[in-house]
């Protein structure tokens, strides 16, 4: 091709035809151009073609670590709900100073020391961050809700610590004075019924139900954003 145009350039050089060679040049030149042209389109769509997979790719990751940890939420969510119920019927039954069911408040003072803990698997979103992946990432969205999400995450984490440190430092200790754990017996029914211990019970009422809203929180953050997700992968399946 290069030697046919260069026989054309030759050709109307010898003959005399300037003003015809200043056109051919001038329309070689143009051609050149326009090749150059398709040619970086070509490699553009090539190249959006592969960050649209790429992209693509991260979105199904994200996706699986949100059900995972959705998963996770839902056992915890159950498990925080059933420490609650059992928190607010003791309370009732020391306002109400009913002695009549002292081994069912021994049991639930026993369970005070337990808490739901929710702690994520992984973390594809601030994987992406620290690479610098993210960029590949178009729909703000998805990124507005996956970094509401962390701030929720660390939210939840900030309260189960302070969850833990209520059970170690102030319910532990009380525990120990009102209940033989082996086996299972009130010891110090006037203990039980006093109000350093309802206010201990109190406190961590406060807490398992500051929980439950930061765990249905981060529930609907995450069913929201799968919703996105989904309606990603849709819309890439159909093109």
């Amino acid at each position: 091709m290069i030697k046919f145009f260069r026989k054309i350039r030759h050709n109307l050089i010898s003959e005399g035809k300037t003003a015809n060679y200043l056109k051919y040049a001038i329309g070689e030149i143009v051609l050149v151009v326009i090749g150059i042209l398709i040619a970086l389109q070509i490699n553009n769509w090539n190249q959006n073609n592969s960050n649209k997979k790429l992209e693509m790719q991260y979105y199904s990751s994200m996706k699986s670590q949100l059900n995972e940890d959705l998963s996770k939420l839902n056992g915890e969510i159950y498990y925080n709900q059933d420490l609650l119920n059992k928190f607010s019927y003791a309370k009732n039954l020391l306002i109400q100073k009913d002695k009549s069911k002292i081994d069912t408040l021994a049991k639930i003072t026993l369970s005070m020391v337990n808490y739901a803990d929710f702690r994520q698997k992984s973390n594809v979103f601030q994987t992406l961050v620290n690479s610098g992946e993210i960029k590949y990432i178009n729909n703000k969205k998805i990124l507005e809700h996956f970094q509401s999400l962390e701030e929720n995450y660390n939210y939840i984490n900030r309260i189960e610590e302070s969850n833990l440190t209520v059970i170690i430092f102030q319910v532990v200790p009380e525990i120990k004075e009102v209940v033989r754990i082996d086996p299972l017996k009130v010891e110090n029914v006037e203990t039980l019924f006093s109000y350093q211990f309802q206010n201990g019970l109190e406190l961590l009422i406060h807490l398992v139900n500051e929980k439950r809203d930061a765990y249905l929180h981060a529930k609907n953050e995450i069913e929201t954003t799968i919703e996105l997700i989904d309606q990603e992968l849709a819309l890439n399946n159909g093109r």
